[in-house]
C-alpha cells in the first residue's frame, strides 16, 4: 500500500499537467519536442559557457525552434512540426548569431556599397534616358 505523502505528490502532480494542458490547449507537441531536443543538443555541445549560460541558451533555442517549425514545414520538405522544430532549434539561433557579428563590423559605407550595387543602373540618377 502506498503512503499517503507519495499518493498526494501523485494527485498534485496530476492536477498541474491538467492545469497546464487547459492553460495552453493550442501547443503543439510535437514541434515543441522537437524544439527541446535540438536545443538539447546544441546546449550539451557548449563546453565553454557556464551553466546559467547554457540554460539561457536552451530556452532561447528551445523558443525559435518552437516558433519556426509552422514555417520550416510550410517551406521545406519536412512534413511534420516535430522534425521542424528540431531543425529550428538548431539552425535559427546559430544563423542569426552569425548575421548579428556580421552587422555589428559592417560599416554604414558597407551597406551604402551593397545597396548601390543591388540597383540597376537604368534607375540611377542621370542615367535614364
Amino acid at each position: 500500500m502506498a503512503d499517503p505523502t507519495s499518493s498526494s505528490v501523485v494527485v498534485a502532480t496530476a492536477a498541474a499537467g491538467v492545469g497546464l494542458a487547459t492553460f495552453l490547449p493550442n501547443m503543439d507537441g510535437n514541434a515543441l519536442f522537437g524544439a527541446i531536443i535540438g536545443a538539447a543538443l546544441i546546449a550539451l555541445n557548449q563546453k565553454d559557457l557556464k551553466a546559467w549560460q547554457r540554460l539561457l541558451g536552451l530556452l532561447v533555442s528551445v523558443g525559435a525552434g518552437y516558433v519556426s517549425a509552422g514555417e520550416i514545414v510550410a517551406q521545406t520538405p519536412i512534413t511534420q512540426t516535430g522534425p521542424g522544430g528540431f531543425v529550428g532549434a538548431i539552425l535559427v539561433v546559430p544563423i542569426a548569431l552569425k548575421v548579428l557579428a556580421v552587422v555589428e563590423r559592417m560599416e554604414l559605407s558597407d551597406v551604402q556599397a551593397f545597396l548601390q550595387g543591388m540597383v540597376p543602373s537604368w534607375l540611377k540618377k542621370g542615367k535614364g534616358e
